[in-house]
């Protein structure tokens, strides 16, 4: 008894902290905003080329061969470490890198991320990017020098590169490709927000 207890006070926290009034509460980002597409460099033919995705149903960022299912994001500069927010084009969900441990750290969308909602047992972090050279890097104040983004199955994670991982690991450089505008999904997105809110 005490376990259905527990599980419908989980289930019970979980609904409460469905994150619809924050989704209702943003506004789409401006027009004329710059979206960007991420596209897999690497020595394994498999994955050169590859475009990063947010398959259906899935939490973790993956590859495509299509650009036309690539995700698009928008980014948002964080002043105070010279790094930045990369943004879903649906305006709450931001890439973070999570993960059990530092070796690896995968890529998942998170809907307004903030450091209460950090899954116990995991490590977590978002707003870390850096865009040097059109290449996706990290500066979380880690001092590990081999970090790099890889291939695990199906996700994409970053490795500590030095660690020895459970799993296979493809290693892989990200590169900011320009999206083109899409100003018609930009309106359905304010048309569905002025639905929602009246």
């Amino acid at each position: 008894m005490k376990s259905f207890l527990t599980i419908g006070a989980a289930l019970c926290s979980v609904a409460s902290a469905w994150p619809l009034l924050p989704w209702i509460e943003q506004a789409p980002p401006a027009a004329g905003t710059q979206f960007y597409q991420l596209q897999a460099k690497s020595a394994s033919t498999v994955h050169n080329n590859q475009w990063v995705t947010l398959p259906a149903g899935s939490g973790n960022y993956g590859l495509a061969a299509a650009q036309t299912a690539a995700t698009r994001f928008f980014v948002q500069k964080y002043n105070a470490t010279n790094t930045w927010a990369f943004l879903n084009a649906d305006d709450t969900r931001q890439v973070a890198l999570r993960g059990p441990n530092g070796t690896l750290l995968y890529m998942v969308d998170v809907t307004n991320p903030r450091s209460d909602t950090i899954p116990g047992g995991q490590l977590m972090e978002w707003a870390t990017f850096t865009m040097d050279n059109n290449v996706l890097g990290v500066k979380d104040g880690s001092t590990l020098t081999n970090r790099t983004f890889v291939a695990v199955q199906s996700s994409l994670a970053l490795y500590d590169g030095v660690s020895n991982p459970e799993q296979g690991v493809t290693p892989l450089t990200l590169n900011l490709v320009r999206a083109t505008s899409t100003s018609t999904s930009t309106s359905r997105l304010r048309r569905a927000i002025q639905m929602v809110t009246g």
